[in-house]
């Protein structure tokens, strides 16, 4: 499933159900207007504290000279012990103070970059080659971060969806075999379970279960994206229709 990684309305969708989709093709793009925003404005933060962080690195090597100075002085008797204590009290609170500008400075670069990354995440590309098989968004809508968008599934690498009523989702679990019997197909297709929706689906309050095929063992055109089936759920027993 490809979902959003950032909060927006969604501009534009590019794709369709059926549509053969290669990777980095670009699937959806959102408003970027609050996005650029927020990055001007981490821009603009990020560029007032190095500012500030070198005003305060500027003040303290003044300060650093003064120390040294009347140090140096009052080796020759010329200035007083108590001089030089100030010196350096004050070149500690500059440094301190600067210290924490310049910590300032790298919270501000890293939430600008953070801000570059989610500008970037605007345009929605396909991650994978595959078949668009299920568009879950429209135009216009405001995608929060992970609102699934569409599905894109692999021809390669193909997996079973089917539904568990309530009654009998106790008697599945991941790494469990099931079997489908697709129409028109003499053997069966043996599969592995490898997620279970943690949600009941309403109004049918059904569970949707997900299982990944041996691709390996599929005749040529054996089964597709679209292919229809009944699944049997196998436990130690034997198998359950």
């Amino acid at each position: 499933m490809i979902a959003s990684q950032v909060q927006g309305r969604i501009e534009k969708l590019t794709i369709h159900s059926g549509q053969l989709i290669k990777a980095g093709e670009l699937i959806a793009k959102l408003d970027e207007t609050e996005l650029r925003t927020k990055l001007e404005q981490a821009r603009s933060n990020e560029q007032a504290a190095l500012m500030e962080a070198g005003s305060y690195g500027a003040q303290a090597a003044a300060l650093r000279q003064k120390m040294v100075a009347e140090s140096r002085l009052q080796r020759l008797g010329v200035s007083s012990s108590m001089a030089v204590s100030n010196a350096r009290a004050e070149y500690a609170q500059i440094g301190s103070q600067g210290g924490a500008a310049m910590a300032k400075a790298i919270t501000a670069k890293a939430a600008r970059e953070q801000s570059e990354k989610d500008l970037a995440r605007a345009a929605i590309v396909a991650p994978i080659d595959g078949i668009v098989t299920n568009i879950k968004s429209h135009e216009g809508e405001i995608a929060q971060v992970g609102t699934p968008l569409a599905r894109v599934f692999d021809p390669s690498d193909l997996i079973i969806r089917f539904a568990v009523p309530k009654e009998h989702r106790g008697e599945i679990q991941i790494g469990q075999r099931v079997e489908l019997a697709v129409d028109g197909n003499k053997r069966p297709i043996w599969a592995i379970v490898t997620n279970i929706s943690g949600a009941q689906e309403p109004p049918i309050n059904f569970t949707v279960v997900e299982a990944d095929i041996d691709d390996g063992k599929l005749a040529p055109g054996e089964l597709t994206v679209a292919s229809v089936g009944r699944v049997r759920i196998a436990d130690a027993r034997g198998a359950k229709q």
